[in-house]
């Protein structure tokens, strides 16, 4: 088996239009995702261990002063082209500050959120559309439990060489119209923690979940759930039985489109 499973999941009604979700497991071995020793400042590093898990035997494991575990892509490079800004519907992740985390960041440890990141090219500008907790709930984290981001929560902007947007309450569908251009792509995502984060900081994510379409087709959403071993991977029977459930949905959801024609 590969480190990587797709395991396929289809979700229709006949008064939506179907989602249709696959899981990626990420193995500390897959060479989609790294932790590029110049994305580590102030000591700062990343892994996938099995400290805390949170939907199988591990999770992205994070400590220290600004670091980043990057997926997909290079955002660096402006040819890594994983698809078009205006077709993103959601992004969102699990996170977790560690009880023992001991960050210097704004407020409480707790408080100061592990970073999702969206990396986009717009002709030649670079920038990244960041979700933190501050700029979407106004309740400090408890430490050692675990949250989920919304679909529809706020993210800011960072520009190269230009720098922060001075802008934290718009969604990432707000930003595609209000602030890019129709041919503004994503280069890479990424999940991390910002600077000035502190030496003892520390926390956890899993579950990095990245949505294309669903306004008018199918939305295509993909989660990438850190594990340390193979032991979270369905076996070929469930496979098999999802894969069953994507084409009854898909057909259902014909169906329905046939009958509005």
């Amino acid at each position: 088996m590969k480190n990587s499973l797709l395991i396929l999941i289809g979700a229709a009604s006949l008064s939506a239009i179907p989602v249709f979700a696959s899981t990626v497991i990420v193995l500390p071995t897959d060479s989609s995702w790294t932790n590029p020793a110049g994305e580590n400042s102030g000591g700062g590093s990343s892994a996938i261990t099995n400290t805390a898990p949170r939907s199988g035997d591990g999770s992205l494991e994070m400590d220290g002063d600004r670091t980043r575990y990057v997926g997909l892509g290079n955002f660096y490079d402006p040819s890594s082209n994983l698809g078009l800004l205006s077709s993103v519907s959601a992004f969102t992740f699990d996170w977790m500050v560690a009880a023992d985390s001991m960050g210097s960041g704004p407020g409480s440890a707790a408080s100061y959120s592990p970073a999702l990141r969206l990396h986009i090219w717009d002709g030649n500008q670079r920038s990244e559309l960041i979700w933190e907790n501050a700029y979407n709930d106004n309740n400090p984290a408890v430490g050692g439990t675990w949250y989920t981001s919304a679909a529809d929560d706020n993210f800011w902007r960072y520009q190269t060489g230009i720098g922060d947007s001075l802008i934290y309450n718009r969604s990432i569908s707000d930003w595609s119209t209000l602030g890019y251009s129709s041919s503004a792509y994503i280069s890479g995502i990424s999940a991390g923690i910002g600077s000035s984060a502190g030496a003892g900081y520390h926390a956890f994510v899993d579950n990095v979940t990245l949505t294309f379409g669903g306004s008018t087709a199918p939305a295509t959403s993909t989660t990438y759930n850190f594990e340390t071993t193979r032991a979270s991977v369905p076996d070929a029977g469930s496979t098999l039985f999802i894969l069953g459930a994507v084409l009854s949905g898909l057909a259902a959801w014909k169906r329905k489109s046939s009958s509005r024609t």
